[in-house]
């Protein structure tokens, strides 16, 4: 008679399963003690219009024809584009803005990066390579500060080409 257990290996440990209960969740830990973040990604060959406004993070890798508010960062790649108006907290710009860009902290873009419109930011960091044609304001700290941007910036309107 054989029992399907085979000499020297221990059973698995067996568990009650009530009828209505929920079935346990596998992985490293409850997700109630976890903090998911809120990540949008609009993939290649994607095309995606609208607003947007409950995202932590929104990553551009195809096409994005979006007013952007209350996003904590907005990534576009290389081949992705951004069109329209977005108020964020940082970005990075590998690809193509058009359009109004508030950045309240720090801007970088990226070598394959290219702005087009009204750029405004705190701080920024451009990489040999980078474009940006339009008009560039400087944040004013205080600004920022106050915990938003709607006092006046310290406007050092260049007409960029």
């Amino acid at each position: 008679m054989t029992t399907g257990k085979e000499p020297g290996r221990p059973l698995p440990p067996r568990t009650a399963v009530m009828p209505n209960s929920p079935k346990p969740q596998h992985g490293p830990g409850p997700i109630s003690m976890k903090r998911e973040s809120k990540t949008l990604t609009v993939g290649r060959e994607i095309t995606l219009s609208g607003e947007i406004t409950s995202c932590d993070r929104l990553v551009v890798e195809g096409e994005v024809r979006s007013s952007l508010e209350g996003c904590q960062s907005l990534e576009i790649a290389r081949g992705g584009t951004f069109r329209g108006k977005a108020k964020i907290a940082a970005a990075e710009v590998a690809g193509l803005f058009e359009g109004e860009l508030d950045v309240e902290d720090c801007l970088i873009l990226r070598a394959t990066g290219r702005i087009i419109g009204t750029i405004r930011y705190r701080d920024i960091e451009i990489e040999r390579g980078g474009k940006i044609a339009g008009t560039v304001e400087i944040a004013d700290e205080q600004d920022t500060d106050k915990g938003g941007t709607t006092g006046p910036a310290e406007k050092a309107p260049h007409a960029v080409t």
